[in-house]
């Protein structure tokens, strides 16, 4: 008997690694998590830490002298040229890809007119833009000459962090279940470990929780708030404010999620964009919104990361670095 657990023990054991290592090497699903020690907290804002190398999603990356994205060898900005300050989250930092694949980093080499400075972090918002604009500004003085802003569905969360690591108001029976989960300290730290480590994890996670439409969802329902719309209106117009006071140049592009892209863009997904566009119409802003872009290519699917809810994939970044490219938003 004890000779037959044993003998099961490493069958299990063995499928297990089979399973891990093969999504590995046909790149079922990426790894997620951060390591923590790269970054820090002012002003209840996110940073990298400078001059660092880390890993995000299981990918590596570099952070120059400001704390910023970068490219992992030997990059050096030329003082000669003027800049522009790259605003966004996680979606702009490009988690889960090379930095060289992100539309930032393309878009270095295929742009020499200007530096790109990317400030983009996991768990910005639309208030963390302002006091980074106002911030950088006075650092760089007359170096900065426009900035370019990437909004996405969730710069409407009033509060910074892994959002939806948050607990949904929502009472059912799947929604209880994750919220004792999310409040149970121990489980927490073993879904952190298990998602930085491993693919087959956060393949079955992915597969039982159903992130795509969940994150969707939990998106949609804030803005049927009229205080997150008034705070989102407000700050919008702080920076415009702030923008022309100072003679920057701003533009702002709207990224869709991938739930609204792969139900072919129905109107009924569109909400969120809608509210959003009526926001700057009031405001006398233009916003590039490249919802509909993603919607018209057949292979749209592609374009964000495996069972991801916002992030681009590599070919996803491709693709925003050609629109942008198209739009002259960086001219």
């Amino acid at each position: 008997m004890k000779k037959i657990i044993i003998i099961n023990f490493f069958v299990v054991v063995g499928i297990i690694l089979t399973l891990e290592a093969l999504i590995r090497i046909f790149n079922i699903v990426g790894l997620q998590g951060y390591d923590k020690q790269a970054f820090y907290s002012e002003h209840g804002i996110t940073f990298s830490k400078p001059n660092n190398t880390f890993k995000v999603f299981g990918i590596k990356s570099k952070t120059d002298i400001n704390g910023f994205r970068i490219p992992l060898q030997n990059y050096l900005y030329d003082n000669r040229k003027n800049s522009i300050l790259i605003l966004g989250d996680s979606v702009t930092y490009g988690v889960g890809v090379k930095e060289k694949d992100t539309f930032v980093g393309i878009l270095r080499n295929r742009l020499i007119k200007n530096n790109l400075y990317n400030t983009a972090i996991f768990g910005h918002n639309i208030e963390s833009y302002l006091y980074i604009i106002k911030k950088n500004n006075k650092k760089f003085s007359n170096e900065i000459n426009q900035i370019v802003i990437f909004l996405c569905l969730n710069d409407i969360v009033s509060y910074q962090g892994a959002v939806f690591e948050k607990k949904s108001k929502k009472k059912n029976e799947n929604n209880n279940f994750q919220k004792n989960i999310l409040n149970n300290t121990f489980a927490l730290k073993i879904n952190i470990f298990l998602r930085e480590r491993s693919g087959l994890f956060v393949l079955f996670k992915n597969l039982l929780t159903d992130p795509v439409e969940r994150h969707y969802n939990y998106m949609r329902e804030l803005y049927e708030s009229e205080k997150n719309l008034v705070k989102f209106k407000n700050t919008i117009s702080e920076i415009s404010n702030f923008a022309k006071k100072n003679n920057i140049k701003y533009k702002y592009v709207l990224l869709p999620y991938a739930h609204q892209i792969i139900n072919n863009c129905e109107k009924k997904f569109l909400k969120p964009q809608e509210i959003i566009k009526e926001i700057f119409d009031r405001e006398n802003l233009f916003l590039n919104d490249y919802t509909n872009d993603f919607c018209k290519i057949s292979n749209n699917k592609d374009l964000f990361l495996k069972y991801d809810p916002v992030h681009l994939s590599k070919y996803g970044h491709k693709y925003v670095s050609d629109l942008l490219i198209e739009d002259e938003i960086f001219n």
